[in-house]
């Protein structure tokens, strides 16, 4: 498939899932932590189903996964909570887009790695970005339902779960670089290990199963299956350019799908989330150095 192909399904994949998803958090924002159930156990059918790796000698050895699988289940349970909280959307994909000011602090502290001169400009456009859409969605908040509380749990989660997403990304960085890349491998004992887990939580999913409605359903299935393409695509992206483009890429389809949420949804977009969105998509150009057009790590299995 060529580039352009590649890059197209990207867009229409990823965005098809992110306006599906704030759909079924808009009619049920409870059924967080079962969407996040589906997904795992979806990608972890497929991926035995199709597998290209042995399940039982994998590449890298099982007690290797334990801190990036513990990292990744509590980021993506996480993230999909803070829709319960009531959240704006717009705020949700904003905030998750400022991941080069996380990657920068951890590799930071991690590595005792300096970055470079564009790598700090560009995380303080970005973190101003995230600051000046924060504020636009607490004023927003405070206009609805009073439920600034909840709003400032939420964001607090997210920022957090930034963290420990580039926690994850150095994780998957330290088992690349002594175990050789397996992306596809550990793709499925990501998704499937932590099944288990979910059974902390077994009433709570019944109980969402049971009172969905046909149309949730459909949409459910929808949002699962465009999660995979999703996923795949922005994998098959990472062989056909180098992390900068694909990185790159990957920030102006969260922009368009910030977009297609205030479109469609006539959500409450302020001049402030216009200007946080600009500076996040700006930042983010400077941070990844692509006025010199250098190549940078490979992107991380998170930033789908």
């Amino acid at each position: 498939m060529s580039l352009k192909n590649t890059t197209l399904n990207v867009f229409i994949s990823c965005c098809v899932n992110s306006y599906l998803m704030e759909i079924l958090m808009a009619k049920a924002p409870e059924s967080a932590n079962f969407v996040t159930f589906l997904q795992f156990l979806f990608i972890s059918i497929q991926g035995f189903l199709f597998r290209t790796f042995n399940v039982f000698n994998p590449n890298i050895p099982f007690k290797r996964y334990f801190i990036l699988i513990a990292l990744f289940f509590v980021t993506s349970v996480a993230n999909n909570y803070v829709y319960a909280l009531h959240v704006p959307s717009t705020l949700h994909m904003i905030i998750r887009s400022a991941t080069s000011p996380a990657s920068t602090l951890v590799s930071w502290y991690a590595k005792s790695r300096v970055p470079k001169v564009t790598s700090i400009i560009g995380s303080v456009l970005i973190s101003m970005g995230v600051a000046l859409a924060m504020y636009g969605g607490a004023t927003v908040v405070e206009e609805n339902k009073g439920s600034f509380i909840y709003w400032c749990f939420g964001v607090v989660i997210l920022l957090s779960t930034l963290i420990l997403g580039a926690f994850t990304g150095l994780q998957q960085e330290i088992l690349y670089s002594n175990h050789g890349k397996h992306p596809d491998e550990m793709l499925f004992f990501t998704h499937c290990i932590p099944l288990p887990l979910f059974l902390t939580i077994y009433p709570q999913l019944k109980n969402i199963a049971l009172s969905m409605s046909s149309d949730l359903w459909l949409i459910l299935a929808l949002n699962i299956v465009s999660q995979f393409f999703c996923a795949h695509s922005v994998h098959d992206l990472a062989t056909k350019e180098d992390s900068v483009t694909v990185t790159f890429i990957l920030t102006l389809r969260k922009f368009m799908s910030l977009l297609i949420s205030s479109v469609v949804f006539k959500n409450n977009l302020t001049i402030l989330h216009v200007l946080g969105t600009v500076l996040v998509v700006f930042g983010t150009y400077i941070y990844f150095d692509c006025f010199e057009s250098k190549k940078q790590r490979p992107v991380s299995l998170k930033d789908e």
